[in-house]
């Protein structure tokens, strides 16, 4: 699988930044706001609300950043501390889970910074460190290190050796890992991290792929979402419909703080095609197939039963649902030691 998925599928990371809210508002189910992106009509997912994030570049899994990170004392324990014993090793975290993990947070930061000109990077000695919470760098000509970085991505090196400082990557959790569908035009391999701002910026510089910047509650973002207001692709909005189960953020980070190097199972939908529409099946599903081929369109499952009637035969549920109307199920499933959803029913467009 490790080949298949390397020959076609890009690697990327995307992140989720959080922010606790200064007033909770009434009936929201959290306590915090989220960074969001609106993609313009020419870039990957056009008009779609993202978090950020993008591909990995050669120059994320240089050597040169663990000598970077040893010069503020890190080293070896502190590196193998992203990935567990007995951690699953999902083809994203091929060959080297360890330096796979930091090439991947060097994406997620890399790629945050050059979409929003937000840079999570910190000067703190490894034996001064304390908090969760990303580190900013102040007093950054975010406009110059944007073009440099954009152009080539090893910039991003040079401008951390010429201010003194190194990525963030220990702020940044591991939370889940998903594979783009064989019948998208583009695929990707994506591992999303989640992070918190103590302090979060308004001002952000975004740049020409990005439309839109907003902070924003998962409440608010799935509302807009079920009216037909923006557009989400299906890893966003089961992510943010889980995120609302974590309703307090500094408890979400500790948890996700936790459970990171525990690693993810691979979320890649398989489709069922139904009597009266279809089902993207996740694993977990009883119907979700032991053996699947990631190349191959013609796996597609085919059951003359309706989308309804083969719920109902189902005990272990996790999917998506579309035909008079279109919703996340699950039932009885729970994945990776992660965020316990119960059994629910949930309108998603």
């Amino acid at each position: 699988m490790n080949n298949v998925i390397r020959t076609s599928w890009r690697d990327a990371a995307t992140l989720i930044v959080l922010s606790k809210k200064k007033v909770v508002v009434p009936r929201e189910c959290v306590n915090y706001d989220i960074l969001f992106q609106t993609r313009t009509a020419s870039a990957s997912f056009a008009n779609s609300v993202v978090f950020p994030g993008g591909v990995t570049e050669p120059s994320d899994a240089s050597d040169e950043w663990l000598k970077l990170f040893r010069s503020f004392g890190f080293g070896q324990r502190h590196f193998e501390a992203f990935h567990g014993p007995g951690a699953p090793v999902t083809p994203i975290l091929r060959d080297n889970p360890v330096k796979r993990h930091i090439a991947l947070r060097i994406t997620a930061i890399r790629e945050t910074f050059e979409e929003l000109g937000l840079l999570l990077a910190s000067t703190e000695h490894q034996k001064d460190r304390s908090s969760l919470s990303a580190s900013i760098l102040p007093g950054l000509d975010v406009k110059h290190w944007q073009s440099k970085i954009s152009k080539n991505p090893e910039e991003l090196l040079t401008l951390c050796k010429t201010l003194g400082c190194y990525p963030d990557i220990w702020s940044l959790h591991y939370w889940s890992n998903w594979l783009t569908p064989i019948h998208f035009p583009k695929r990707f391999d994506t591992a999303f991290f989640v992070t918190t701002l103590d302090n979060r910026p308004e001002d952000l510089e975004s740049s020409s792929e990005v439309v839109h910047v907003q902070w924003a509650s998962p409440d608010d973002i799935l509302a807009k979402y079920h009216k037909s207001e923006l557009v989400l692709f299906p890893p966003q909005s089961y992510e943010l419909n889980r995120l609302r189960h974590a309703p307090d953020c500094e408890e979400l980070i500790r948890f996700a703080a936790k459970r990171s190097s525990g690693g993810n199972a691979l979320l890649y939908p398989v489709i069922l095609k139904a009597r009266d529409g279809e089902l993207h099946l996740l694993p977990g599903d009883e119907l979700y197939p032991s053996n699947v081929d990631y190349l191959n369109d013609g796996q597609i499952i085919q059951k003359d039963k309706t989308v309804r009637e083969i719920r109902e035969s189902c005990q272990t549920l996790h999917r998506f649902e579309a035909s008079t109307a279109k919703q996340f199920v699950i039932k009885n499933c729970k994945l990776d030691n992660h965020i316990d959803m119960g059994d629910r029913i949930i309108p998603v467009a």
